[in-house]
Formats: C-alpha cells, sequence, structure tokens
C-alpha cells in the first residue's frame, strides 16, 4: 500500500539485476495489484492498494523476501507490512532497501526485530552478492553495504560501503513486466499530472551537491554518474513499442549537471523524431540558459521544477544551496516564454532562517508570481533521516526517533499545521506564514493570469490535470471522498 499510485523505479532495477544473476524473482506490487482499493491507516491517513489480508494468498514460498523503503514517512506502514508477512513465513531471510533504510539501518533492525538484514546506499550489485553469500551460507562479513546482527542476536554489524556502480548503462532495465504495470498506464498516473501513459525512468545516477537538508549524500554519495543518451532514448523507444508508453518522468535527484549529456539527450529524441512529452522533479541551474531550456521544450519536456528553497541567499549557504535567485528568476521567464509548465519549492523554517529572510522569499514569489510561474510549494523544514541537519539535531538530543517523529514528517504536505524545527518560528507562525506565501501567490498569479482560473476550472469539470495544482486539488477531493464515505 502507498500515499502515491506511481509504479517504483528501485524494486524493479533491483529484481532485474537478481533475475539477470539467475535468481527466480517476483514481485508483490501491493499498489497496483489492487490499484483502486483505499483505506484509512492510522485514523486519518488514505493509502492505495491491496490490503495486508491479501498477502496471504499471494505469497509464495521464498528463501529471502526484499522490501523497499524509500520515504521515512513511510517507516510505519513498512515496519507493520514486515511483521504482518513475518508471521506468514517466520523462516525467511527478511532483507531492506532504501533510502530510508540507508539513513537508519540499526534503528530498523532494532525498530523491527523481524528484519534480517538492511543494504545501505546503492543495492543493485550488493543484493546479487548478498544472494550468493546466503546460497552458499558463507559469513555475511563478506557482503558490502549491509548492516545485520551478530550471532547473538545483540550487536549489529555494518560492512564497509560498496564502490558506486560506474557503467550504469550495463544494469538491466526495470523488471516492468513483474509488476501490473498497465494498471498505472491505463489511469495515465503520475505524479499530480495527466500527461497519458507514463513510465518513470532514470538518466543519472546520484548528485556532486551537498545539501544539507537533502539525504542524497547518504544514500548515493558525492559522484553524479550519467547514462549513454542513445540508450536513455533506446529504452524510451522500447516502452513506445512494448507498452504504448508517450510520456515519461524522470526521477533523477538532479538531472542537469553536465550541458552536453542534456543537449545529446534533446538531440537525441528529435532526430528519432519520436512524439512524447517528459518531465523533470527538480532542476539546478548552474548550466541551464535560454538555448537549453528552449531545446528541452523542443524534444518534449513540459514541466520542470526549480529548486529554489529560499530567495535568501544568507540561508542557502546556511544550507550548503548554490542557487541564485536572480538567475532563477530570469530562467523561469524564459522558460514561461518558451511555454513550459513551472513549479517552484520553497522551504520554510531553515535554522538559519529569520523573519527578514522570509520576507526576501515572499517577494521573490511574489515576482515569479507576476512574471507567470504557474505554481510554488511551500514546505515547513524538517530535518530529514540521512542529512547532515537531521545528523546534528539527533546529536544535540532534538529528535526523538519514535512513530510520532515519522508520521510528523507527512506535514510536508499537510496545510492544516507545520511542525516547527526552527528557534524563530513557532508552529502557529511557520503555517500563518506557509499559508500566506501561498495564498498570496496564487491569488496574484490568478489575477495577473486571469485564463489560468477558466482553464482550472474547465479541466475540473474534465477530470484531467495539467499542472501540479490540478493534480493536488484533485487528490484532496479523491482522499476526502474517501475518508468520509470510510467513516460512514
Amino acid at each position: 500500500m502507498g500515499a502515491q499510485r506511481v509504479p517504483y523505479l528501485g524494486i524493479t532495477y533491483i529484481a532485474a539485476g537478481a533475475r539477470k544473476a539467475g535468481y527466480a524473482v517476483d514481485i508483490i506490487d501491493m499498489c497496483g495489484e489492487d490499484i483502486d482499493h483505499t483505506e484509512i491507516v492510522h485514523g486519518k491517513y488514505v493509502a492505495y492498494g491491496m490490503p495486508f489480508s491479501a498477502i496471504d494468498k499471494r505469497l509464495k514460498p521464498s528463501e529471502v523476501i526484499g522490501f523497499s523503503c524509500s520515504f521515512s514517512q513511510d517507516w510505519v506502514f513498512n515496519r507493520e507490512l514486515i511483521q504482518y508477512v513475518h508471521k506468514l513465513s517466520p523462516e525467511t531471510i527478511f532483507v531492506a532497501g532504501g533510502e530510508h533504510i540507508s539513513a537508519l539501518p540499526e534503528y530498523c533492525l532494532k525498530d523491527c526485530p523481524e528484519l534480517d538484514i538492511c543494504v545501505v546506499g546503492e543495492g543493485d550489485s550488493v543484493f546479487i552478492r548478498l544472494l550468493k553469500v546466503l546460497e552458499k551460507r558463507e559469513n555475511l562479513s563478506e557482503v558490502p553495504s549491509i548492516v545485520y546482527r551478530d550471532s547473538s542476536k545483540n550487536i549489529f554489524c555494518r560492512t564497509p560501503r560498496a564502490p558506486r556502480i560506474k557503467d550504469i548503462d550495463k544494469l538491466s532495465l526495470p523488471a516492468w513486466d513483474l509488476i501490473p504495470i498497465e494498471n498505472y498506464l491505463s489511469r495515465s498516473l503520475n505524479y499530480h499530472i495527466n500527461r497519458g501513459r507514463t513510465i518513470p525512468m532514470l538518466a543519472t545516477r546520484g548528485c556532486p551537491y551537498k545539501c544539507s537538508f537533502c539525504s542524497n549524500i547518504n544514500m548515493w554519495g558525492a559522484p553524479w554518474i550519467a547514462r549513454n543518451p542513445k540508450l536513455v532514448v533506446d529504452e524510451m523507444e522500447y516502452y513506445i513499442n512494448r507498452h504504448r508508453a508517450d510520456n515519461f518522468v524522470f526521477s533523477d535527484l538532479t538531472a542537469v549537471i553536465n550541458k552536453e549529456s542534456i543537449v545529446s539527450l534533446c538531440n537525441e529524441i528529435l532526430n528519432r523524431k519520436i512524439n512524447i512529452t517528459w518531465q523533470l522533479p527538480t532542476l539546478r541551474t548552474e548550466i541551464i540558459d535560454y538555448g537549453v531550456l528552449k531545446l528541452m521544450y523542443q524534444a518534449g519536456c513540459r514541466e520542470l521544477d526549480f529548486a529554489i528553497e529560499s530567495g535568501s541567499v544568507k540561508v542557502l549557504k546556511s544550507v550548503n544551496k548554490k542557487n541564485n535567485p536572480e538567475k532563477i528568476s530570469l530562467l523561469i521567464k524564459n522558460g514561461i516564454d518558451i511555454g513550459m509548465n513551472l513549479s517552484t519549492n520553497i522551504v520554510l523554517g531553515l535554522p538559519q532562517e529569520r523573519f527578514k529572510d522570509f520576507l526576501k522569499s515572499y517577494w521573490l514569489i511574489m515576482k515569479l508570481a507576476l512574471i507567470g510561474l504557474q505554481e510554488v510549494n511551500a514546505f515547513p523544514f524538517i530535518p530529514y533521516p540521512g542529512s547532515k541537519l537531521f545528523e546534528e539535531f539527533l546529536m544535540n538530543n532534538k529528535i526523538k526517533l519514535n512513530d510520532n517523529y515519522f508520521f510528523n514528517l507527512f506535514g510536508y504536505a499537510d496545510l492544516s499545521q507545520s511542525i516547527s524545527w526552527s528557534e524563530k518560528f513557532g508552529p502557529k507562525t511557520l503555517n500563518f506564514l506557509r499559508l500566506f506565501l501561498l495564498s498570496s501567490f496564487y491569488i496574484l498569479m490568478f489575477v495577473s493570469h486571469p485564463k489560468r482560473i477558466i482553464q482550472l476550472i474547465i479541466n475540473g469539470f474534465r477530470g484531467v490535470t495539467t499542472t501540479k495544482l490540478e493534480g493536488v486539488l484533485k487528490r484532496i477531493f479523491i482522499n476526502a471522498r474517501v475518508y468520509f464515505s470510510k467513516l460512514s
């Protein structure tokens, strides 16, 4: 079950690699296999997918069962799933991986005794090595990048990190055939935007930057590794022919670092005359200019998300974010002139942020509203597991790891309240500033671009979503309907 109805890349990459290595692999995609089923969990969270009880008939006898846990806010649900499956198959070895597991492997083993082994970081080659060691009954110390209990079950053992995979072009394509991918494609499911039959992809892995609020450095490390653009487009064409895909969302942490790489990708798409659309979730601005934006649009890129984070240079420097707000403003204007749908993210309540810093973010967002920016997301800062700031808060005993902490991570999407980690802004103040910024932006944006209100209403009646705002509103409506129907 999950909060988002989208197919996940990580588990299909791992499954494809294990299958290529000669192991029999099956995936239980709890969301995709019962995609329209909804439940209210823990009193207020809407979850999609099959209920735990449906696993009883679906689970096959296995020597190893793996669990993917990418997001820390999902940990409580993942733990409950592991515990439920363990009751069905108590003799099986349970392995977990993903960004959350990589951030807190010892905690996860302690919090979930049913879990045997945690894979830390990039798991493709590590998981295969682990399967071979388990098959031959060798010592787990021979497997890099894992955390496990010793024979006494009381001490956690952590092996050295494996080096990153340099030639990611040699990795097998995701094993989409092991999940009911058509259930996602036929519903045009994407992160809020309806662009057709959508498949997620990766063109790169890793990120060279070290923003102190980001968990990337713990999961992937600094190396940024790009695939051959020709092979990326080969993969696109394969999905077009195999699954009739016509839209692709790149799940890269930082897709655009090298200008030559993104230009080559766009030219490859144009040269093959592929009629598709695609999106990038986050975009750094260091090497982007008007010419690159125009080429991306010509190649089918329709949505970009600029990671501004703050309008204050002081705050940006404090979290090691090398943004230039003025350059971003120019790029957003260029993108809008070209015809792109653009959004940006603002983080409020960062440790060094003061009210004057908030005002700089506020006026920057108002300026962008007048320019024509379509959407803004304002998130309260939360020290996220795996980030440098999280480690600092944890070391200073400002974080108590428990279920409430993980549930509070959902605060990024909850406009009714904000949990504050700031010494300057309390929860009520932070939530007021957040709502004030968002309401000011959308009022100014719609007043200065009134045609967008009409389009929003038309799309609402048609049931389509062409912007993230429309997708969020649609999701709120659906979740509210599900919630109240379950209560009645």
